[in-house]
């Protein structure tokens, strides 16, 4: 279960975790999230992550395009906000079947900035491909709560409505039958799955990161360390970089860490791949994003971290 006192003016958001029951609703834990002033001393600012990637350099072939479309399943997202304005097209809340998609918890808001900010107001609300578009899905009730069934609803509806990358910076602790029929379903659509690898700090897989197909991404540190906190493991494929600079509501710079904004900074990545070369496959986009990936120390992640300088020698 997802908990928090309030969105974005805490100093932490703090989630915890309890096993999925089989044939259930589950449990299901975003991951944490660390809102700091933006300072180096409140635990490194975020602007080190796009420059240890080498991100300009895939910039100057690739900012996205409006035809790459981005699922956020997440807590919603505020899509009025600034650096999000005119970035998305309709989502849904899965729970009523709404288009109410506001993020009552501030979680995915943060994260659809890492994926898509668009910069408007400054660089903190600067995403890795501002040109995509956001889909957003709301798969969380009131307070935060989100279910393994509302999760696996989100998925295929992200799905079924034209997205090409799943972003789920979500974690279940254990597997979950209707998760991973979701994410299979999204696969046989032709979508990448990116999902976060959690932060408990330890070496057991997490869902739906560790499912086949699945891009699970590992928090990792400017000398491509995991955090303490990181979960990792062979299981997960990538590495990213586990702070990122995003702009509050207020439109205030916060360092958002966790593998929350890692595994966003993966999906913009695809979109910009995807943009560049359209008629590119899930599975070709992951190929490229792996392959070119930084070799990080033995145990972390099956393949490495993320290297948009190598990515982008590969576009040209």
């Amino acid at each position: 279960m997802l908990r928090a006192a309030s969105a974005v003016a805490l100093a932490a958001l703090i989630v915890a975790v309890a096993a999925p029951a089989p044939h259930s609703h589950g449990s299901l834990l975003a991951a944490p999230a660390m809102l700091t002033s933006g300072s180096a001393d409140a635990g490194g600012p975020a602007e080190w992550g796009f420059g240890l990637i080498g991100a300009p350099e895939i910039w100057r072939i690739s900012r996205g395009a409006p035809s790459v479309v981005i699922a956020v399943v997440d807590t919603g997202v505020d899509v009025a906000v600034p650096d999000l304005a005119g970035a998305a097209e309709p989502g849904v809340n899965v729970l009523d079947g709404t288009r109410n998609v506001v993020d009552g918890v501030g979680h995915g808001t943060l994260v659809a900035e890492v994926a898509l900010g668009r910069g408007t107001t400054s660089d903190a609300g600067l995403g890795m491909c501002w040109r995509c578009t956001l889909l957003p899905v709301k798969v969380a009730a009131a307070g935060g709560t989100v279910s393994a069934a509302s999760l696996a609803a989100g998925i295929r509806w992200a799905a079924d409505h034209g997205a090409n990358v799943v972003n789920v910076s979500l974690v279940l602790s254990a597997p979950d039958a209707d998760v991973a029929a979701a994410v299979a379903y999204a696969e046989a659509r032709g979508a990448l799955v990116v999902a976060a690898a959690g932060n408990d700090g330890g070496t057991d897989p997490t869902y739906p990161a560790a499912y086949p197909g699945v891009l699970g991404v590992v928090a990792t540190d400017e000398h491509d360390r995991p955090y303490p906190w990181a979960q990792r493991g062979p299981w997960a494929r990538l590495t990213a970089p586990g702070c990122a600079r995003a702009a509050a509501a207020d439109g205030a710079a916060v360092d958002f860490c966790g593998s929350s904004a890692a595994a966003p900074a993966v999906s913009g990545l695809a979109g910009l791949v995807w943009a560049a070369t359209p008629a590119a496959t899930a599975s070709s986009v992951a190929a490229r994003l792996v392959g070119t990936a930084v070799p990080v120390p033995h145990g972390v992640a099956s393949g490495g971290r993320i290297d948009a300088a190598a990515l982008a020698a590969t576009l040209k």
